[in-house]
């Protein structure tokens, strides 16, 4: 089956990839490996692991989401830290608008033999309607005590005093809104997703 949301490995050394229809992956790093890749996902679920399982392995997931209409998005991501020295960094963003739905799980697991590692996962969501909704769940699942983890989730409206900033500059209001979604997102997808983005930016903002 075929996935028509943009994906794009910019890394993939010392690493195994398996991925079956483009929506469960499964990337398995070896000593030294370095995984980096980045989803946009706006009509299918997506499942990713990552296990780490060389020393000094590390990962970087960047992961957006743009919903509209009836659209329900599940997403999950777990790094799992399979050996000592091993780096992750999750980075999640999306907009939900209509009554589209996203319910996105993220999970570092560290298991006791895996010390010195450091694992993070931050997600931030932007909700556009009373109707739509975004249902968030982080989790550490750390036994390993000489670590360096943190995980955070932040989801509301688009702030209405960064709204109101640029309208006193003379802004419309409907460009604004596109400008501050744009930034929002603009630091985390790459050039190639782009014109995707746009195009559902002069849709649906």
């Amino acid at each position: 089956m075929t996935n028509s949301n943009p994906f794009l490995i910019h890394a993939q050394d010392q690493v195994v990839v398996k991925n079956p229809d483009e929506k469960s992956w499964v990337f398995e790093v070896g000593k030294n490996g370095n995984l980096w890749v980045d989803f946009l996902q706006m009509t299918d679920d997506l499942d990713v692991l990552v296990s780490l399982q060389g020393e000094a392995a590390k990962c970087k997931i960047n992961c957006a989401y743009l919903t509209n209409k009836n659209n329900n998005l599940n997403i999950n991501i777990k790094v799992l830290h399979k050996h000592k020295k091993t780096t992750s960094e999750q980075y999640i963003r999306g907009i939900v608008t209509d009554e589209s739905a996203v319910s996105f799980k993220g999970i570092i697991e560290i298991p006791k033999s895996s010390q010195k590692c450091d694992g993070r996962q931050h997600h931030r969501g932007l909700i556009l309607s009373p109707k739509a909704k975004i249902e968030a769940t982080p989790q550490l699942e750390i036994w390993a005590d000489d670590v360096i983890c943190s995980h955070g989730s932040a989801v509301g409206p688009l702030d209405q005093n960064q709204m109101f900033y640029l309208q006193t500059r003379g802004i419309p209001e409907n460009e604004a809104r596109k400008i501050l979604l744009s930034s929002f997102l603009g630091d985390l997808m790459p050039d190639e997703f782009s014109d995707t983005i746009q195009k559902w930016m002069d849709e649906n903002a």
